[in-house]
């Protein structure tokens, strides 16, 4: 088994999980919409879910590929290393059926999914479709309760339907593998095996896996308790440290990967134990016969297993940003501090020394560029007027600070002129479009004669979660900054010359984040971090700015570390790197 999991954890690396990622990057290139940033619609939703769809079966394609040579082997009483290379052997033989297989079974739970999708957004349409999404989150109106409420028993219908599918379906792979059916058989073949056995199986099987699914968070936290502080102890050189993390990183890497392997295992063994016992032919004759010397094949996976955990490791520690230039963006300003896009939460930003301050800007209904977040004043002034269809002479009467505090209770809305000219060049504007349905194109000339007007180019990045408007900002303005805001990005898909920074969401940054940033060249921002260990955490992954509403803890953050020795840092970076 051991020799097996070798074996396809480098196929995996070098040619599934590869193959995967270029595949899903190639198809939404052609489709020309990156999964970044916002998908607006009934046909945004469908490019989503078809999205996930085509995922979910990449990824379980390369599960069944996995679980193809553990039964192989298991299957075998031969040679270990002639069982495993026959295994790699019988696994691609057997790819394409299992391809199809894997696609029906996506197929069919896309197709159950799309009644309890369909009536969740009804729902959500009648009941929320009239609030701001923003208001809905932070405001948690009587509206959203009467949706949770209705909506969570078709949901858990529909989870339901979902589980009873997939253990239905449990034993299909065996039965293709072991019993050599095709793709439709071995669903009815698994089908008829599970008929009045569901909840016992799904029983066993799903305690299993929670036990899995606890094994690496469990090394995690022993690694990171019991052997990261042995570390502190090592004579301050900097050869020194970065050749024990070295060691130390190696060891941990094998150590999560036996966990995985013993977790993957006892799957498998489950799988199939729980096959046999229901009457599944135990497919003796299954294992191919195995290449000549099979032994060069396994140990030629385990040098390269070795090779690329010491890889990996190395590049982890040369990867580990010792430098100190990130900047701070105030999130609307010190929005902790003062009320959010005002000009009193902008010097406040100043004051706490943020870098950069982001705001975000929408249409009046005279054509007016105003600093606003919401499409409605509902949740900041309990006003329900959209912004859209207010002129700016009655925007002027909206108190946007009484809500915070009574200290701010004369704070009203300003335009984006009076925002550059009050910033002026004291921190970057980092300006985010907001555009309401029809009125993109509007909204984006507007700001660009705003600032043009007011001199203020080299001192404005324009933001945006629609990678279409930034795309038609690039050629209304080509030598404007330009930034794309995302809550998630697959690597490769968003052009280059789209925009200058990406802000990503910081649940979606990591360390291949980072390095597509470095390789692509733009900058890296993540947002929206309030927590100082995490923003630590950040700076230590290497991005190159953090949005945040709580600008002074980030600036102190940032000041700590710069006063640290390199030797120190690398310290503090593994710490990080094990919490991350």
């Amino acid at each position: 088994m051991l020799a097996w999991y070798l074996l396809f954890t480098g196929f995996a690396t070098m040619a599934a999980a590869p193959l995967t990622t270029w595949s899903l990057a190639a198809l939404l290139h052609w489709i020309e919409r990156p999964l970044a940033g916002e998908f607006d619609g009934p046909a945004g939703l469908l490019l989503a879910l078809a999205w996930l769809a085509l995922a979910g079966a990449f990824a379980w394609f390369v599960v069944m590929l996995q679980q193809t040579g553990m039964l192989l082997v298991s299957s075998s009483l031969g040679c270990r290393y002639r069982t495993a290379a026959a295994a790699l052997a019988g696994m691609l033989r057997r790819a394409g059926p299992l391809a199809v297989l894997a696609a029906l079974q996506v197929l069919a739970h896309a197709v159950l999914a799309l009644p309890w999708l369909a009536v969740g957004g009804a729902l959500y349409v009648g009941l929320l479709g009239d609030f701001d999404p923003y208001y809905v989150v932070s405001a948690r109106p009587t509206a959203l309760w009467w949706f949770l409420g209705t909506f969570a028993p078709v949901l858990a219908l529909g989870l339901f339907l979902h589980a009873t599918l997939y253990f239905r379906w449990l034993f299909a792979t065996a039965a293709l593998v072991l019993e050599g059916l095709r793709p439709v058989a071995a669903l009815r073949r698994s089908r008829t095996l599970t008929r009045g056995r569901h909840l016992r199986i799904a029983v066993l099987v799903v305690g299993l896996a929670l036990g899995v699914a606890a094994m690496p968070l469990l090394v995690t936290e022993l690694y990171d308790r019991a052997a990261t502080p042995l570390l502190d102890g090592l004579p301050a050189h900097r050869a020194l440290v970065n050749a024990g993390m070295v060691v130390y990183l190696t060891l941990y890497a094998a150590t999560v990967l036996g966990m995985l392997f013993l977790g993957t295992t006892l799957n498998a063994l489950l799988v199939r134990a729980l096959f046999h016992r229901l009457g599944g032919v135990r497919g003796s004759d299954a294992i191919e016969a195995a290449p000549r010397r099979p032994g060069r094949y396994v140990w030629g996976a385990e040098a390269a297993f070795l090779a690329l955990a010491l890889a990996q490791a190395a590049l982890a520690v040369i990867s580990m940003n010792l430098r100190s230039e990130v900047t701070v963006t105030a999130h609307r300003g010190a929005s902790t501090v003062a009320p959010e896009n005002t000009l009193a939460a902008f010097q406040a930003a100043i004051d706490a020394g943020a870098d950069a301050i982001e705001f975000d800007v929408r249409l009046s209904a005279d054509g007016a560029v105003v600093v606003f977040h919401d499409s409605d004043f509902r949740r900041i002034a309990g006003d329900p007027r959209a912004v859209v269809d207010t002129p700016l002479a009655a925007m002027r009467d909206v108190d946007v600070g009484s809500w915070f505090g009574p200290a701010f209770s004369g704070e009203r809305i300003a335009t984006l002129a009076e925002a550059l000219a009050f910033i002026d060049g004291r921190a970057q504007a980092l300006v985010e479009l907001k555009p309401d349905p029809h009125n993109a194109s509007a909204l984006l000339a507007a700001v660009l004669a705003d600032v043009e007007r007011g001199g203020h180019g080299a001192d404005v990045i324009l933001a945006s979660l629609s990678p279409d408007l930034v795309r038609a900002a690039r050629t209304a303005a080509p030598d404007a900054q330009l930034a794309l805001f995302a809550n998630a990005a697959l690597p490769g898909t968003a052009r280059r010359t789209d925009f200058d920074m990406l802000g990503l969401n910081h649940l979606q940054a990591d360390v291949r984040a980072v390095a597509d940033a470095r390789r692509r060249g733009y900058r890296l921002q993540v947002w929206t971090v309030n927590d100082p260990t995490r923003m630590a955490r950040y700076m230590d992954l290497g991005v190159d700015d953090i949005s945040t509403d709580v600008p002074a803890d980030a600036v102190r953050v940032r000041d700590e570390r710069t006063a640290l020795t390199d030797v120190e840092r690398l310290l503090v970076r593994l710490h990080s790197w094990f919490r991350r």
